[in-house]
Formats: C-alpha cells, sequence, structure tokens
C-alpha cells in the first residue's frame, strides 16, 4: 500500500511537472505554432495519463480487494500512529475496551479509553494498564475481554515506520469449549496422561496426580505400571480403544491398585512431534467388592465356611477321585432351644464357634460346609470305612460336647449325623449325597445324638418307602381309596346306632396297607387335606343313597385329620357338602383324633364351636390313651367320648384297666356325655363295660368294617 502511494505521488509529480513546462512553452511560442503544440501535448498529456493508469490500475485493484477480503473475516484490525493517534481500522472492528461507536477523525487511543470507561481513581488505573500494553512490544498476543462478555484474543505488530498494528479475534465461543474440555479434563473419574513417544510425561489431570500420591511420574517406566493381558499393537504395547487391566504396584504409602487403561492412537502434540493419552480408571475398591461378593457367593456370611453350591463342587470332585472319600451330614440338635432362649444373637454365636470347631477337628485335604440353617457336612477324602468315617463323626460329637459359653450359661450341643462312602454306597456324587442324606434321616429318628452309617438294607427300605409315597400322591389325586364301614350298635339291644367310616387303600402289587403305615406318610407329604375331603365327600354320598332307600345308620362318622380341623374354612366346606347331598347335619359325627396336641386347641376350638353351631356332632377319639387328655375333655365341646381301644384290651381282668374304666365312665356321666367303647373283642368285654354303664360299643364282637352294602346286609 505505502509503494502504492508512492507510485500515485510520483506519476502525480511527473505530470504536473509536464504540465507546468508544457505552459512554460506555449507562452514563448507564437500563436500560429501555439495551437499546434498545445494539441501534441494534450495528446501526448493523454497518453501520459493512460500509461499511468495502466501501470497502476491492478495495484490498486489488488488493494482493494484484499482491503475489501480483510474487512469480511473474523480478523479486525486498526493501526495507530507512534501518538497513538487512529490512523486505519476495519468497519466492524471493536477496540478492546473501547466503545464501538463510530470515532471522529484523528481520535487518539488515550481519548478514546478515557470516553470508554470514564474518571475515577479504578478508571484510570484501567486505562493506563492498557495504554501500557499496547506500548510494551514485548507482549504481542493477550486475550482481553469486553464488558459484553466477549473475549478477543489481542495480536499486536510494531510496524518499519512505528506505527502500531492491532489484530483481534473473537474467541469467545473456543475458549468457552476450551474450558469446558478442561472443566471435563480436571473432572471425569479417570487419570488423565500424555506421554511422549519416549515414554517421557507430557500432562496429567489432578486424578492422575492423585493416583500416584500427590506427584506425576516423570516416565511410564516410574510408574511401574503393568499390563496384565496380551499386548496390543498400540502407544507402549496397548491395544488403542480398548479396555485393559493394569497393575499399579505399591509405592511408599501406596498400596497396589488395580487400575482399567485405554490408550488412544498416536496423536499430533502441540509443540509438534506425537503424543498419546492414556485413561487411567481406578477399580481396586470394585475389584475388592468383586472379590468380597464372589466369597458371599461362594460361602455362608455367618460363618465363613463354604455354602452349598461349593458343597456341590466339592461333591462332584470326590466322585472323581480314584480313591473315594466319605461324606458326613450333620444336623445339630439343641441349637433351636438356645434360640429359644437366649436369643437369634446367641444362636449365632454358637453356629460360628461350631464352624470352628468343625475346621479345627479336620484334616488339611478335607472339608467343611454349611448347607444352611443347622445342617452342615463333612467331606473326607481316602476315607472309605464306616469304622474310619465313625472315627471323624466321634471327634465332631465331642467338639460339640464342650459347653458353649452363652454369656455364663455354658450350653453343650450335639449332633445327629448320617454317612456314605463313595464308591462303596454310590457311584455317583449324586447317589453319595441321597446315601448320606437317608443316614442322616434314620439318625433324626433315632435321635440322641446317634450316628447311623449308610447300609443297603435302609437304601431298600427308603426305596420302599418313596414308591409308596409315589402311589400314596397317585391314589390322592385319582381317587385309589375306599371305605370300609364299621357298626356302631346299642350292646344291650344290637340295634345299629351308627357307623365309622374307615380309609381302606390297596395297592395293586402289595395289597392292602393299614392307615396305621400310610396317614403318617401321607400327613408328611402335605396330603391329609385332600383326603380329608375325599372322605367327606365319599362318606356323605353314601349317606345319601342310605337314605334314599331308607337303610343303614342314622350317623355316620368320619376321621379328619388337625391339619383341617385347624382350617377357618373347614366348617363352611361342611355346610356345603351336606347341602349338596341333602344330608342333615346332626346326621354327620366328626372325630377328633387322639394326636391332637395340647397346643392346638386353641387353634381348633373356634373351628369346632362353628361346627357344633352348625348341627355337625362331634367325638373325641381314643380318651384315656394316647395323647388325649382332661384337657381335650375340657377345652373341646364334644359331643361323644370314644374309650380308648387300649383300655378295652386289658378288660375284664385288668385292675389298672377297670380303674380308667370306671373313671372316665363316671366323668362322662357327670359331664352328661355319652361314651363309646372301641375295640370291642370279647363277650367279656361287652360284659364289663355294660357294668359302668358304657351301651354303646364297636369292635370285632359287632362286625368287622365291611362295605356298605354289607353294612346295611348284617
Amino acid at each position: 500500500m505505502r509503494r502504492l502511494k508512492r507510485m500515485l505521488t510520483l506519476g502525480a509529480g511527473v505530470l504536473l511537472a509536464f504540465a507546468l513546462a508544457a505552459v512554460l512553452t506555449l507562452l514563448s511560442l507564437p500563436p500560429a505554432m501555439a495551437a499546434a503544440v498545445l494539441a501534441a501535448l494534450t495528446l501526448l498529456l493523454a497518453g501520459g495519463v493512460f500509461c499511468v493508469f495502466l501501470t497502476v490500475w491492478p495495484r490498486l485493484r489488488r488493494a482493494a480487494l484484499l482491503r475489501e477480503a480483510v474487512d469480511r473475516t473474523a480478523v479486525r484490525y486498526a493501526v495507530f500512529a507512534r501518538d497513538r493517534t487512529l490512523l486505519d481500522r476495519s468497519p466492524a472492528y471493536d477496540l478492546p475496551g473501547i466503545d464501538p461507536r463510530p470515532l471522529p477523525p484523528g481520535a487518539k487511543l488515550d481519548d478514546l479509553l478515557s470516553a470508554t470507561h470514564g474518571r475515577g481513581p479504578e478508571a484510570a488505573n484501567e486505562v493506563a494498564q492498557q495504554i501500557a500494553e499496547h506500548e510494551d512490544d514485548a507482549r504481542s498476543e493477550y486475550d482481553r475481554a469486553l464488558p459484553d462478555g466477549r473475549i478477543l484474543q489481542v495480536s499486536k505488530r510494531r510496524l518499519s515506520g512505528g506505527e502500531v498494528a492491532r489484530f483481534a479475534l473473537d474467541v469467545t465461543g473456543s475458549r468457552a469449549r476450551d474450558l469446558r474440555a478442561r472443566a471435563i479434563h480436571e473432572s471425569v473419574p479417570a487419570a488423565i496422561w500424555h506421554l511422549d513417544p519416549s515414554g517421557r510425561t507430557v500432562a496429567g489431570n489432578g486424578r492422575m496426580v492423585d493416583l500416584f500420591g500427590g506427584r506425576l511420574p516423570a516416565t511410564l517406566m516410574e510408574s511401574g505400571l503393568q499390563q496384565l493381558g496380551q499386548p496390543g499393537d498400540g502407544p507402549f504395547g496397548l491395544p488403542p480403544g480398548r479396555e485393559v487391566e493394569g497393575l499399579l504396584p505399591a509405592r511408599g504409602r501406596m498400596p497396589e491398585r488395580r487400575v482399567i487403561v485405554v490408550a488412544s492412537p498416536w496423536l499430533p502434540g502441540e509443540g509438534g512431534g506425537t503424543q498419546a493419552v492414556l485413561m487411567l480408571l481406578d477399580v481396586t475398591r470394585l475389584h475388592a467388592a468383586q472379590a468380597t461378593a464372589l466369597h458371599f457367593a461362594w460361602h455362608d456370611p455367618l460363618t465363613g465356611l463354604p455354602n452349598r453350591s461349593r458343597f456341590q463342587q466339592a461333591l462332584t470332585r470326590l466322585a472323581e477321585m480314584p480313591d473315594g472319600g466319605s461324606l458326613l451330614l450333620l444336623d445339630l440338635t439343641g441349637l433351636r432351644a438356645v434360640n429359644d432362649s437366649f436369643g437369634q444373637v446367641a444362636g449365632d454365636s454358637v453356629l460360628r464357634e461350631v464352624a470352628r470347631r468343625l475346621r479345627e477337628g479336620l484334616r488339611p485335604q478335607d472339608g467343611v460346609y454349611r448347607l444352611g440353617g443347622d445342617e452342615f457336612a463333612l467331606i473326607a477324602t481316602g476315607i472309605r470305612t464306616p469304622q474310619a468315617a465313625g472315627a471323624i463323626a466321634a471327634r465332631v460329637q465331642r467338639s460339640l460336647a464342650l459347653p458353649f459359653d452363652l454369656g455364663g450359661n455354658p450350653q453343650p450341643l450335639r449332633a445327629v449325623i448320617g454317612q456314605a462312602s463313595l464308591p462303596e454306597d454310590a457311584a455317583d456324587a449324586e447317589g453319595l449325597h441321597r446315601a448320606a442324606a437317608l443316614a442322616l434321616a434314620q439318625a433324626k429318628r433315632t435321635g440322641n445324638g446317634a450316628v447311623v452309617a449308610y447300609d443297603r438294607a435302609l437304601g431298600e427300605r427308603m426305596a420302599r418307602q418313596l414308591a409308596r409315597r409315589e402311589k400314596l400322591a397317585s391314589a390322592v389325586a385319582n381317587g385309589g381309596f375306599r371305605l370300609a364301614w364299621q357298626a356302631q350298635v346299642d350292646a344291650r339291644t344290637g340295634a345299629l346306632r351308627g357307623a365309622e367310616a374307615l380309609l381302606r387303600w390297596s395297592p395293586t402289587a402289595e395289597g392292602p396297607i393299614s392307615p396305621a403305615e400310610f396317614l403318617p406318610e401321607a400327613e408328611a407329604m402335605g396330603l391329609m387335606p385332600q383326603i380329608d375331603a375325599w372322605v367327606l365327600e365319599e362318606a356323605l354320598r353314601q349317606k345319601a343313597a342310605w337314605r334314599a332307600s331308607h337303610t343303614g345308620p342314622d350317623i355316620v362318622g368320619v376321621n379328619i385329620s388337625p391339619a383341617t380341623l385347624r382350617d377357618p374354612e373347614f366348617p363352611a366346606r361342611v355346610q356345603a357338602t351336606l347341602a349338596r347331598y341333602g344330608v342333615p347335619a346332626e346326621a354327620l359325627e366328626i372325630e377328633i383324633p387322639e394326636d391332637v396336641a395340647a397346643r392346638d386347641l386353641d387353634a381348633i376350638a373356634p373351628v369346632l364351636h362353628e361346627l357344633i353351631a352348625d348341627g355337625v356332632r362331634l367325638s373325641l377319639d381314643d380318651f384315656g390313651g394316647g395323647r388325649s387328655a382332661l384337657a381335650h375333655l375340657l377345652r373341646l365341646p364334644v359331643d361323644q367320648v370314644k374309650l380308648d381301644r387300649s383300655i378295652v384290651a386289658g378288660l375284664p381282668g385288668g385292675a389298672r384297666e377297670r380303674a380308667i374304666l370306671r373313671a372316665v365312665a363316671t366323668l362322662a356321666r357327670g359331664m352328661e356325655i355319652p361314651l363309646l367303647a372301641e375295640g370291642v373283642e370279647t363277650e367279656a368285654q361287652r360284659e364289663a363295660l355294660l357294668a359302668e354303664g358304657c351301651t354303646v360299643m364297636q369292635g370285632w364282637l359287632f362286625g368287622r368294617a365291611v362295605p356298605a352294602g354289607e353294612l346295611v346286609a348284617r
């Protein structure tokens, strides 16, 4: 631009000198020649101007285009003279810190700053600071924040004539992005580490400093970072963009830590060259939590012993060992009493102590497991004889017999133990577990700290029991039972008073099975409510048939289990069944079994009272023997008492039986409750019972249990 101005000035001077010379020449010529010379000079001047124009025009055009291009860029400029007078500026230029309104010609930077900031000490200091920045040639790059919140990046250059050119670029957006990036860089939960190709530290964030105890390591080698896994093809042998587990060894106060490392590919560095960025996430606590969770997944949280899952794995490994071994299943006796007497905390303390004693009493190669509740298991490898396994069981019993300190209340414990060996008692892990469980079940039935070793007779007996249970379940589902009826007669006249429905079951292969054998199994299987429902339904169906034919007993009696008598919905079901068959309630007698425990009386009493209110008769079965007691007679609303057959069996000669009969008969008469004797088989028994006022009897003397048709035809 300056060269263009010089050229224009030189051209103008040449033309002015030529014009002056032409005028002087014309004045010295005769008039006749002046006109011709003037025309020649004019043409010459025009040619000169045209030549100058041709020479200067490209430069003028380029200067104009350059000015227009600069004005349209984001970069704004201003040029100040030595005395800080504004010489030139972009049309849209905002002077840093100066009001952007139109500026008067020849304005000075000092006046512009004073007009913008006003007066006062603080304004004067700000103006002085900006003037110092303007004059300081050493400060050529800096940022200036404007009052409206924008940030300008200012570049300042001293020109050859002493003028100052200032360029400004609005970097508000980029600075905001930089701040966000820096905030993310510092706030991410991972350590960020910038390394050059030789492994030297370039930079790191605050998390990186914390990870290494307050000081950045100078090099990757100094950090001691170890990659766990296969090396990759990225920076420092790490696979780019993939998570790799790493280990930082213990250094000084810093413990060993587990980290997840993610490496970037090689990136351009700020000062040239390349660098890589590593992100390290400290997962030490997560790793420890996972290890703890894994421990609890395989161990009992109370005792620390391996749990049932680990037990199954160990049992499988034992089955694969050529030497085999033994399995002992333990069930503690007395733990419930500890919980009831001293509380759950004391019970937990006892379980922990039991676990400790069991561990200490085993060989290193053996294992102890808690299966749940008060059940434990011991696996002894290489021990296959009942004698050797019995020795282990004896040690267990001795260790448990030592009193457990419960706050000044020493309490010993015992355990029932079932034992089985592999391969003598089973061929695989599942069979071994089943054999030991069968032995444990037998030990529980024996009680008193019994130790039972599995044998084939026990297995066969349990196999028969399982088969019977399967058939029993099938009989319940498919109606595989039948009822037999035993008459209840007036022993004085032989008249039929009532009949008791007795359940009969005859599996095809085994023949009839006594209710005393299969009913306990049904109760253990939870089948009694379904059986009771079938008996009630079938008995009332038969009673309805007898009523229709005007035959049969006036009263039908059915035995109902305690489980059903505890059901508050049972009276409603009885009423619905009576209504369905059109049988009056007083024609049904429900027998309360002798095995109702005293603690169950409160539970069944409301049900019995509701049945009585509905008109159903109640009979207390087997009174005077078994579990029936005076409390049953006093607390239950019964219409009849059935004398236990054990008393009848001792008549007429047994003094004890006669005394009990006399007492029961007197009690029944006093309470005005009829007495019925069952199990009467001889005439002498009948006479003895009649002598004490018992007139209604049941037994073989009057007829065995028979089908319904035979009962009517008797």
